[in-house]
């Protein structure tokens, strides 16, 4: 029986793309550690030039292909992508830089040959810092495998997968002011921050309350140290 839904194996993985990026922040001799026993291969780019910082090991096992990816960078995906896909990927990504939003992940569905065969999967993007961005990849027929390690890696369950939708659903602005308001910040001193008005800062607290279907800051500390965001 699956713990998960295809739908909330998404959700899990962007989950886990996030906390990913936060401990290659705060703890990157950990983060490379954990490299050979990563849930999906991973793999570290520059934002600009698209040449690779960092390449999960584990991504090689998945053929010659990949290989040559790794070599060659970017000017060979074209070889080895459905163009229609790729062409989506990159319009996608190329937004995600665009907004500069850190605290969101982009996914996108790529098909590539791997072993000669095409191969769908897909890509979580998140922004690191402005020079790199950090991916993992969920391949469709990993899900059984990909089970068993989100329950180790990720114990908190569907009360914390809700939690993260709905972090989500918030604007980019209501992130950065949930994040100081989790830190203790009080409204004048958010407003003061982000050069905003008193009232605008009450009324985008207002909306992050609705969303997240809370009523108090305790609660709002609770869901942002549940979710890493701080």
């Amino acid at each position: 029986m699956n713990l998960f839904t295809e739908k909330e194996y998404h959700q899990q993985s962007q989950h886990f793309a996030f906390r990913l990026r936060n401990l290659y922040l705060h703890n990157r001799s950990t983060f490379f550690q954990l490299q050979d026993y990563l849930p999906s291969p991973t793999y570290i780019n520059y934002r600009d030039s698209h040449e690779y910082e960092f390449f999960s090991k584990s991504f090689f096992s998945y053929g010659k292909e990949i290989e040559t990816l790794y070599e060659l960078g970017k000017s060979y995906l074209p070889e080895i992508s459905n163009i229609g896909l790729m062409k989506k990927a990159i319009n996608k990504a190329e937004v995600l830089h665009k907004n500069n939003d850190y605290e969101s992940v982009c996914s996108y569905m790529q098909i590539i040959s791997m072993n000669r065969e095409m191969t769908p999967y897909f890509t979580n993007k998140i922004l690191i810092d402005r020079k790199l961005t950090l991916n993992t990849s969920l391949f469709l027929n990993e899900y059984e495998h990909l089970e068993n390690i989100f329950k180790e890696i990720i114990p908190w369950g569907k009360e914390n997968l809700e939690r993260w939708n709905k972090f989500q659903t918030l604007t980019k602005r209501e992130k950065e002011i949930l994040k100081l308001f989790a830190k203790g910040k009080s409204n004048k001193e958010v407003s003061e921050i982000l050069i905003l008005s008193v009232h605008s800062v009450h009324t985008h607290k207002k909306n992050i309350y609705q969303k997240l279907d809370i009523s108090k800051a305790s609660e709002l500390v609770k869901i942002s140290l549940a979710l890493e965001i701080i």
